[in-house]
């Protein structure tokens, strides 16, 4: 394989406590290639009509974004967790990072055009692409899926895995087309399912088998070496949007939880520095 090149990324995920997770978990191995960080902050409905998804939205969002990581980045000390915040991260890395509100928006597809970016990759974005922004990228643009396509696409793949008593759940790496989570496929990652640990966890880990997948794959990409990819069966796509109420109250009355508080705050605590404890409200 000939020398990889170094490209320049464009990586989009949600500005939320996962989002952190697994810019933590990607951008140290986009080390020698150029980033650029899109954040995504769109809530939907479901959100903030169910009580359950209120919770999680407010641990997943609220709690670390509103209050945890505005603590850790006003410390002037700069002793870090062992992971970062998004500031601690863009400081690091040296890549830009801004939250979009629509990225197929004139304003957000003449900023991707001026970086000239060599791919884009997404990962828990809540952004769909359109064709314009999707032919940008001179590689192309993927996706991590955080479950096994074709049967899980759509949104709350964990969620769903967990009711179908799953024994792991699988992640996606996959090319973006028009269709939402219907490219063809060039790796599908597994993480063993650990239900005492609750959803939150799942959602915490199952980005991490597909992000390991496209780093992986990254140099064969860059080098123009052929990549093989799969296109998905449509006689076995099963696309889900958010859950419903009903399908919540399944969940909790089959005996999952939505997380475990311990797990939670030991995800919390990673991108507290050494001698700062949770807030109270933790």
């Amino acid at each position: 394989m000939a020398h990889s090149a170094s490209l320049r990324v464009v990586f989009c995920t949600k500005h939320d406590l996962p989002g952190a997770i697994i810019l933590n978990r990607i951008l140290p191995r986009l080390t020698g290639h150029r980033a650029m960080v899109l954040l995504s902050e769109k809530i939907r409905d479901a959100e903030l009509l169910i009580p359950e998804l209120s919770i999680l939205k407010y641990l997943e969002r609220d709690l670390p974004v509103n209050t945890v990581f505005p603590l850790i980045d006003s410390i002037a000390d700069n002793r870090t967790g062992r992971k970062l915040t998004f500031q601690g991260l863009a400081r690091k890395f040296q890549c830009p990072m801004s939250i979009v509100d629509d990225v197929n928006a004139p304003k957000w597809a003449n900023a991707l055009r001026d970086f000239q970016p060599d791919i884009i990759v997404s990962s828990r974005f809540s952004n769909v692409f359109k064709d314009e922004v999707i032919q940008i990228p001179r590689l192309g643009t993927f996706n991590i899926h955080p479950g096994a396509l074709p049967h899980y696409a759509g949104l709350f793949p964990s969620f769903r895995a967990m009711l179908n008593q799953e024994s792991r759940i699988g992640c996606t790496f996959h090319r973006v087309d028009r269709r939402i989570d219907a490219g063809p496929i060039l790796g599908i990652g597994w993480t063993e399912m650990a239900l005492e640990r609750g959803l939150l966890w799942h959602v915490f880990k199952s980005y991490n088998a597909g992000l390991d997948l496209f780093a992986d794959l990254l140099p064969k990409i860059a080098s123009g070496d052929t990549v093989p990819e799969q296109p998905q069966d449509d006689s076995l796509r099963v696309y889900r949007s958010f859950p419903a109420a009903q399908e919540v109250r399944r969940f909790v009355e089959s005996g999952y939880q939505l997380f475990d508080p311990k797990t939670y705050s030991e995800a919390l605590a990673e991108f507290l520095p050494p001698h700062m404890d949770l807030p109270s409200c933790c």
